[in-house]
């Protein structure tokens, strides 16, 4: 938006003795004539802007102009650059370039350099090494419809493939692990779902307004799952996978079995769903209970073997 661009570029003249329109077209990304197009605007506020051409040329704020604006420590800003760097990584919106502009704006100069490197020290990245297609363009029409509180409809395919149309006021987008969400009051159950977003297909947004609803944001953190019945299962596992159990059941689901193998106890849906995240530890993971789990993986064992076995030995 070019009000966020307007004062990132304040915030960055408060700052900066001098810069060239160069330097900040770079910054956001944007033409020398849209930054020109900006200071005008920023002189017209009742800011004076300065324009210096020929050797050390650049752009300034009238030096008697200048406020106090150091509000935050250097770690102070450092830590919001790296946040910032964080949200960028996953959600590119231009949006963040701008906020990421300001928040370097008011910091030192002479420590710019040291920011950029400390703030790059942790990096958060959970998008996936091979290009997840339509991904992002799925999330960008959920977030427009959010910020311009419209209502989406898209085509759904729940767990179970089954297909229905739905119309939602979107309220929340959730990371979870690997996958984005969104949640929002689905106008044809009359209540809040949560959908993930790879399901989605033939997302549109639908220029109706509504209003705002009480969103039960802790009741929502859960609500992915409250609809499945959990049963106890014990499992045998090899240490290599130990990492993988521990990260999603805990370290307390744990007991020693033998040197290379512990045995965890836990609680998991009996579908499908929880056969194959088994099935994906290969001969690294047993099921020992209940039966209904063993006697489905081992269905989906006989079906996974029959399509890689010799045709001379099928089953």
């Amino acid at each position: 938006m070019k009000i966020d661009r307007l004062i990132a570029i304040i915030m960055i003249l408060l700052e900066c003795e001098k810069i060239s329109a160069d330097e900040l077209a770079k910054i956001f990304e944007v033409s020398p004539r849209t930054i020109y197009r900006d200071l005008d605007s920023i002189n017209q506020a009742g800011i004076p802007v300065a324009a210096v051409s020929g050797p050390g040329n650049g752009i300034s704020i009238v030096k008697t102009y200048k406020v106090e604006k150091r509000l935050f420590s250097t770690s102070d800003i450092t830590i919001l650059l790296m946040a910032l760097g964080c949200v960028q990584s996953n959600l590119p919106w231009q949006e963040i370039v701008n906020t990421l502009a300001k928040v370097k704006g008011m910091a030192p100069l002479d420590k710019q350099k040291e920011l950029d490197f400390r703030a790059n020290q942790i990096k958060i990245d959970v998008s996936p090494w091979l290009y997840a297609g339509g991904l992002s363009n799925k999330i960008e029409i959920i977030r427009s419809a959010m910020e311009r509180q419209f209502l989406l409809r898209f085509d759904y395919r729940d767990i179970r493939s089954i297909k229905s149309e739905r119309e939602i006021e979107p309220y929340r987008l959730l990371l979870k692990s690997e996958d984005w969400y969104i949640q929002g009051y689905c106008l044809i159950r009359q209540e809040f779902r949560t959908f993930k977003v790879l399901r989605m297909q033939d997302i549109r947004i639908v220029e109706k307004s509504f209003d705002l609803r009480e969103f039960p944001a802790e009741k929502m953190n859960y609500a992915q799952f409250n609809d499945k019945a959990l049963t106890f299962a014990k499992l045998r596992i090899h240490e290599e996978i130990r990492d993988m159990i521990v990260s999603r059941f805990g370290e307390e689901c744990l007991t020693p079995d033998g040197a290379e193998h512990y045995i965890a106890q836990v609680y998991m849906p009996a579908d499908d769903l929880a056969c194959r995240y088994l099935m994906g530890f290969g001969s690294k993971c047993e099921c020992l209970e209940p039966e209904a789990i063993r006697k489905r993986m081992y269905e989906i064992s006989r079906e996974v073997y029959r399509l890689y076995c010799p045709k001379q030995q099928k089953i």
